[in-house]
C-alpha cells in the first residue's frame, strides 16, 4: 500500500475521523485497553497541570483532530477552551460529544482515567459537563500567519498541538514557519506544548495509508527555538509495544515538550 500524500484536499475527501476514533481510541475493558502511549500524553498534562505550573484564562489547541482528552485536565484551569481543527469531520465529531448525539464517541474510559489520576474529586459526567461549558470550536489553518483566520483572538495564555504539524508540513521549513505562526498566537511567558511522534512516515485510517512529516528530537527542538521560545522539558516515550501494532502506525516514539514564549 502506497503512502496517500498528505494535504487539505486528502483530509477533506479521504479521511474519515469517526474510522479514526475507532481504530486508535476505541476501549474494551476484556480485549483493548488505554493504548500505553496514550497514557503517557494523558498522565504527562496531568502533572503538569497538577504543578500548577500552567495558569490563566483562556487556551487553544492547534488541530486537536476528533479527540478530547488532551484538555481532560486542562479543562480544570481555564475557563475558556477554544479546539480548533483544518477538517470540518473532526470538528463535527467534538461537536457530537459536546452536544452529547446518540453516536458519538464515548470518552467515559479516558474521563475516569483522568479523575482517577486528580483524586477523583469530580465524576466523567461532571468532567464532560465543564468541558462541554468552556469549549468553543473554530476552524484553523497552520499554515497561515494568524491560523485562526478569519477569526482575531486576543494571545492566549496556553496553546496545544498534538500531532497536527507532522500532518500539515512537508518539510523542516514548513514545521518551523508554521509553528512560528502557532506561537504568534501566545501572550509572552504563555506556554506551548506539542504532542507528536518521532521518526514515523505513516498512519494508516482504515484502507487509507497516510504519509506524514518524519520528525527527529533536534529538529524539533530547533523548530521551536527558532519560534522564539525556550524549552522547559522534551520527553520522550518509547516503550510502544503494547500500543497501535506497527503495521498501523510506523512511529519509533512519542513525545510530549513543554516550552514557554520569551519575553522580548
Amino acid at each position: 500500500m502506497e503512502p496517500t500524500e498528505l494535504g487539505p484536499s486528502t483530509y477533506n475527501d479521504c479521511f474519515n475521523a469517526k474510522k479514526y476514533l475507532e481504530d486508535y481510541y476505541s476501549m474494551d475493558p476484556e480485549t483493548k485497553p488505554m493504548t500505553i502511549d496514550t497514557r503517557f500524553v494523558i498522565t504527562t498534562l496531568h502533572r503538569i497541570f497538577a504543578s500548577g505550573l500552567i495558569k490563566g484564562e483562556t487556551m487553544i489547541e492547534l488541530g486537536a483532530g476528533p479527540v478530547l482528552y488532551h484538555i481532560l485536565s486542562a479543562c480544570d484551569t481555564f475557563k475558556k477552551i477554544y479546539l480548533t481543527d483544518y477538517f470540518d469531520g473532526n470538528l463535527r465529531q467534538i461537536e457530537k460529544c459536546l452536544k452529547k448525539e446518540n453516536d458519538a464517541f464515548d470518552w467515559t474510559p479516558y474521563m475516569q482515567y483522568v479523575c482517577d489520576l486528580e483524586g477523583n474529586r469530580c465524576t466523567p459526567e461532571e468532567k464532560g459537563e465543564k468541558i462541554r461549558s468552556k469549549v468553543t470550536l473554530l476552524k484553523s489553518d497552520v499554515t497561515l500567519a494568524n491560523p485562526l483566520e478569519p477569526v482575531s483572538l486576543p494571545k492566549v495564555d496556553f496553546v496545544m498541538i498534538g500531532a497536527c504539524l507532522t500532518c500539515a508540513c512537508k518539510n523542516e521549513e514548513e514545521f518551523t514557519a508554521s509553528l512560528k505562526n502557532i506561537v504568534s498566537l501566545i501572550k509572552p511567558g504563555g506556554y506551548l506544548f506539542i504532542e507528536d511522534c518521532l521518526e514515523a512516515s505513516y498512519y494508516i485510517v482504515g484502507d487509507i495509508k497516510f504519509s506524514v512529516l518524519s520528525l527527529k528530537e533536534e529538529m524539533v527542538r530547533r523548530a521551536v527555538v527558532k519560534a522564539g521560545c525556550a524549552i522547559d522539558e522534551f520527553e520522550i516515550f518509547r516503550d510502544s509495544q503494547d500500543s497501535v501494532t506497527r503495521d498501523d502506525f510506523d512511529r519509533e516514539s512519542v513525545f510530549c515538550l513543554l516550552a514557554h514564549k520569551l519575553r522580548k
